[in-house]
């Protein structure tokens, strides 16, 4: 009797590491050739919608809801641009408002991820960016609109090479456990921890510099409601150390062939190792994916910018890129402190009042209520 013999592609796991391979590299090559305003942005989108759990590709009308979503919350941070030249505390509120109400809508599971990052990247990235001026803000705007609206072919192609069916939307998140008010204080932290990076960004004069670890904070703002204070430090300190780690090693690693192609080899690379740790054997995601999707996202944030300065010559790389790493190390440092003492300030409280602790829910809790 003859048995066929199970193919490679077969395996979900290797089908979505794979895909994850090929969406970042794709990614990687259109942002470094075209190198247009902010071109890191797109690869930090392709890692996030190819690490989402789905296992299809999204479809026509999901990638256009979303295009929408984050054009619209750009158009909105450009109104708070304006509100803040000319009624600062007023467009400071409004905006703390707008990230309050975007994080508790998440913890009640009623939006997702994604669309919390809209409301980040829109309402604080680009007003922070006008604060000084607004042809900068206007720059900011273009560049991530542009790169909202090219990731999503980058991302079917990807999903055409392993075809498994399409995605119309992600089902929804479930709801954090707990009262109404459990969920408020929690939306309130990741406002609270993202809030003073806001602020110090718009009293900047070079957004530029501080926008790197910004965009990792934003990041991490928005699964901030779902973590366990512990777990969520020790991912993003091990995110931090793997990706400063093998930004340095790749940069190094440049010196043997300099040149663009070499670049996107060592990104595949890069990302093959990545995806290894961050898809499960069913083809879902592992308890530790958090830790390496952030390490990959954080190297893309400190390589891109200098080897894009340098145009992938291998040469020694200048002040800035150390920099960088000094800036990202520093806001990695103060969230991890800032939601640290925030929960230890809370269960301080709860324990004053006679109240009982909440349970904030692990990634594995997470998956499991996800499934």
């Amino acid at each position: 009797m003859h048995v066929p013999r199970a193919r490679a592609l077969d395996d979900p796991r290797a089908r979505r590491i794979l895909c994850f391979v090929i969406g970042v590299t794709l990614a990687s090559a259109y942002a470094t050739f075209f190198n247009w305003s902010y071109n890191f942005l797109m690869v930090m989108f392709a890692i996030n919608f190819l690490t989402m759990p789905m296992r299809s590709a999204p479809s026509l009308r999901f990638a256009v809801s979303t295009v929408v979503k984050m054009i619209a919350c750009v158009g909105l941070g450009l109104v708070l641009m304006l509100l803040l030249h000319s009624f600062q505390l007023f467009g400071f509120v409004l905006a703390a408002l707008l990230l309050f109400l975007a994080f508790y809508l998440q913890a009640q599971g009623r939006i997702g991820g994604s669309d919390v990052m809209c409301v980040i990247i829109g309402c604080t990235i680009v007003p922070a960016f006008g604060s000084t001026s607004m042809d900068t803000g206007v720059l900011m705007a273009k560049g991530i609109s542009k790169n909202i609206l090219a990731v999503f072919p980058l991302v079917w192609i990807a999903f055409a090479v392993v075809p498994g069916g399409v995605l119309s939307r992600l089902p929804k998140e479930p709801r954090v456990e707990g009262t109404s008010a459990d969920r408020g204080i929690l939306a309130l932290r990741s406002v609270l921890v993202l809030l003073p990076l806001f602020v110090f960004m718009l009293s900047s004069d070079n957004n530029t510099r501080y926008l790197i670890g910004y965009m990792k904070a934003a990041i991490i703002s928005q699964v901030a409601v779902r973590m366990a204070a512990r777990k969520f430090a020790g991912d993003l300190l091990m995110a931090t150390l793997i990706g400063c780690t093998a930004g340095v090693i790749m940069w190094w690693l440049m010196k043997l062939w300099p040149s663009w192609l070499w670049f996107l080899l060592l990104m595949a690379l890069f990302s093959l190792v990545s995806a290894t740790r961050i898809f499960s054997a069913s083809g879902g995601l592992q308890p530790n994916n958090l830790r390496w999707s952030y390490a990959l996202t954080t190297l893309v944030l400190i390589l891109f910018p200098a080897a894009m300065s340098q145009g992938f010559t291998g040469d020694d790389v200048d002040m800035k890129f150390y920099q960088r790493i000094l800036d990202f190390s520093f806001v990695i440092a103060y969230t991890i402190f800032a939601v640290l003492l925030y929960d230890a300030v809370v269960a301080h409280l709860r324990r004053a009042f006679g109240k009982p602790a909440a349970e904030n829910p692990t990634p594995e809790q997470h998956e499991s209520n996800a499934s």
